[in-house]
């Protein structure tokens, strides 16, 4: 095992803990998502920004946890969304240790700590010209 390999395996795994924290997050806070199917909703643009953030959560999941550098996209519409519509955090629990007057900030704080997190493993992967077994097949 080269060096090489340890490095494209280290960058493979840091985007299935990426998948895993967008999988956490939508699960910890599912009853955020439940306006798609509420009966009275105020408009239909709440119920549209709900099913775009699920679904590129979704996406972001399976192309992270594969491997796939498109799995970064859905990934880099999920965290913005969430945080701005949501206010939900893509580490889930960590803001709730904190008090309410800081905790906005708090959820801003660590998504963007991911958000440039994902956008340096984009740049790693892309710079170290990792080749994933999935795509070159």
């Amino acid at each position: 095992m080269g060096l090489d390999d340890l490095k494209h395996k280290n960058i493979i795994n840091a985007a299935k803990v990426l998948a895993v924290l967008v999988a956490t997050c939508l699960l910890r806070y599912v009853d955020s998502f439940t306006v798609i199917f509420s009966y009275n909703q105020v408009g239909i643009v709440p119920s549209i920004v709900a099913i775009l953030v699920l679904i590129s959560g979704i996406c972001a999941i399976t192309g992270l946890f594969r491997g796939m550098m498109w799995g970064f996209i859905p990934l880099y519409f999920f965290i913005p969304a969430a945080t701005m519509f949501f206010g939900i955090s893509i580490i889930p629990f960590l803001p709730s240790l904190i008090s309410p007057e800081f905790r906005s900030i708090t959820v801003l704080t660590l998504n963007s700590i991911v958000l440039l997190f994902a956008v340096f493993l984009l740049l790693r992967m892309m710079d170290s010209n990792t080749t994933l077994q999935t795509e070159s097949s």
